[in-house]
Parts: structure tokens; C-alpha cells; sequence
């Protein structure tokens, strides 16, 4: 109790000092005693919200085209029906999008006698073609890198990686002598 007077004197007296000196702010009030709060109900059992109406849902964002699949197959096992529907189904529109890409009036109408020459004809698609432009590949195909570099690299990067792909083999390899290459299509000479 003796403490209680004391912090009511300390109180007073600040006010006293505070009024006499022309303060303005009034000395704060003693806050009410707090009130004790009565002990919280018995808690009801928690009830489930009530059900939501079914949310539109987004449309998901439609992923770019993908590349089609490039199938693993294997040529030398195919019929010769099989791979008349390979050739005309997978090969040949791939390889019309990326001959048109390079030069769209020369093969925009590309057909198979554009590569197979008259074995498209008589139906036997024979290749090498002798029609094609005879190769050299002496010095690295420098006659061809001479005459017309952007489509003899066209050839080397695009094409020949693309062929190799769609009938399911590797890059030809000087090493090996295995793979698809040039030779494939083009007779080779000095």
C-alpha cells in the first residue's frame, strides 16, 4: 500500500509541476482496474464450410509444336511398302520444308523424282541418282565450295544429318565407312 501512495504522490506532483509551468497536456488518467473476463463457453464442435461452387478451371497454356518424333527405325529390315509409306509420310515432307527453305520456287512443288530422277518413274527410286551433280571430294569438296558454298554447306549441315536421321542411321564416318552420306544419293568422282 505504502508503494501505491508513493506512485500517487509521484503523479500528483508531476501534474502540480506540469500545470504550474503552463503545460498544456492533461495527466494521463489511471487506466480502469481490468475487468476479469468470464471463462470462454464450452467450444462447439467445428462445422465442415460450406461447399464451394466448382471453380472454372483455366485453360493450361498450350505448349509451343513440338518437333515431331523422328522415328527409330530400321531401313534395311523394311519392305519395299514400308518404306514407300516411310518415304512418303515422314521423308519427304521434311525434306520439301527444308529445301523450301533455302530456295522455295526452285522446291516448293519438290516430288520424289526431285532426288530419285527416273527411278521415281519406274518405280524403283534406285540410288545414287546419276542425274544429281557428280561429287568430288578432293581437298574437303573444295570444287564444290568454289563453285557454290551455301548450298554445299547446306548440303554437309542440313540435308545429309536430316536424311541420316529419318532413315535411322548415323552421319557417314570416314573412319568407319559406315553411315549415310553423299554417296548415298550422288555418284562420286574426281
Amino acid at each position: 500500500m505504502k508503494l501505491r501512495n508513493s506512485c500517487l504522490l509521484v503523479l500528483v506532483t508531476a501534474y502540480s509541476a506540469l500545470s504550474a509551468c503552463g503545460g498544456s497536456q492533461a495527466a494521463p488518467e489511471a487506466a480502469p482496474p481490468a475487468a476479469v473476463a468470464p471463462p470462454p463457453a464450452p467450444a462447439e464442435p467445428a462445422k465442415a464450410p460450406p461447399p464451394e461452387a466448382p471453380k472454372p478451371e483455366a485453360a493450361a497454356p498450350t505448349p509451343p509444336p513440338a518437333e515431331p518424333v523422328k522415328p527409330s527405325i530400321n531401313w534395311d529390315a523394311m519392305s519395299h511398302e514400308e518404306r514407300l509409306e516411310h518415304m512418303k509420310t515422314v521423308v519427304m515432307p521434311k525434306m520439301k520444308e527444308l529445301f523450301a527453305s533455302v530456295d522455295a520456287k526452285r522446291y516448293g512443288d519438290m516430288k520424289c523424282g526431285t532426288c530419285h530422277g527416273d527411278g521415281a518413274k519406274n518405280q524403283t527410286f534406285k540410288m545414287p541418282n546419276p542425274k544429281l551433280p557428280k561429287l568430288s571430294f578432293t581437298d574437303h569438296f573444295k570444287k564444290h565450295m568454289d563453285k557454290n558454298p551455301v548450298v554445299t554447306k547446306f548440303m554437309m549441315e542440313k540435308v545429309v544429318p536430316e536424311m541420316a536421321s529419318l532413315l535411322g542411321e548415323p552421319v557417314f564416318d570416314p573412319a568407319t565407312k559406315k553411315g549415310f552420306g553423299c554417296a548415298e544419293c550422288h555418284i562420286v568422282g574426281p
